[in-house]
């Protein structure tokens, strides 16, 4: 199975947008005990052979520097980290917020760099973290630039890689990002096994919400058919929900 999996909090609290140390690096234990490997999500969208994962965090929650880059780094195991970059030395209070996400500091600068410096790259998710589909072009052009901007100015390296918040893509939004970006990242919940290079660059990347890979019993059977029989289940809940 080629795949990338979207986390966002690394913690105790039992949030919907968290796991906990402990069951990243069962997750990651289990993925290689899979026969899987672990690379950078550049690596594994330039193709290659299959059989590989990459890890990716939205938002940049200040859990993902305390709880999860120590176990990545025991674990020898590269990420990537889709920063909203106005929010950055602050809390998660961004408009729009859910009312079910909980409140959470966020990484400040000094640590984004640290990330960097372990290896980890900082890829683009906006400035203020709005649901795009409702703006007009020029601002979300400003949006997705304002980012590229105070992402290269404090680390040197311009993003190639985008994140919209919320998974918010329409094709107006679609098409602007694919103007700035390499790839654009999407929420929809599936493996990337049959999709071109072509397909990954016009429709968007596909991710695995690692909220619903927390059970050690997926862990143990990742990539085999029950844990894909399982992940087809899942994303027909999520398609209900939606609908």
């Amino acid at each position: 199975m080629r795949a990338v999996l979207m986390l966002h909090g690394v913690d105790a609290s039992g949030s919907v947008l968290s796991v906990t140390p402990g069951q990243l690096r069962s997750l990651v234990q289990g993925i290689r005990a899979a026969r899987h490997e672990i690379v950078p999500l550049s690596e594994l969208l330039a193709g290659g052979t299959p059989d590989r994962v990459a890890l990716s965090f939205d938002d940049g929650f200040r859990s993902v520097y305390e709880g999860a880059l120590p176990v990545l780094q025991e674990e020898g195991v590269p990420a990537v980290l889709f920063l909203t970059t106005g929010f950055v030395g602050g809390y998660n209070d961004w408009p729009g917020q859910p009312a079910w996400a909980p409140r959470q500091p966020m990484l400040d600068w000094s640590q984004v760099e640290a990330l960097q410096r372990a290896g980890w790259a900082v890829e683009a998710h906006t400035r203020s973290h709005p649901d795009l589909r409702a703006l007009p072009e020029p601002a979300i052009l400003e949006e997705m630039e304002a980012a590229n901007r105070t992402i290269e100015q404090h680390l040197g390296r311009r993003p190639e890689l985008f994140a919209p918040p919320y998974g918010s893509l329409d094709p107006r939004v679609l098409r602007l990002a694919q103007g700035l970006y390499q790839h654009v990242l999407t929420t929809r919940m599936a493996p990337l096994d049959g999709l071109s290079a072509q397909a990954l660059r016009e429709q968007g990347v596909p991710r695995l919400d690692a909220f619903y890979l927390r059970s050690p019993w997926l862990h143990a059977h990742f990539g085999g058919a029950r844990f894909r029989g399982w992940l087809g289940l899942r994303a027909g809940l999520r398609k209900l929900r939606r609908a």
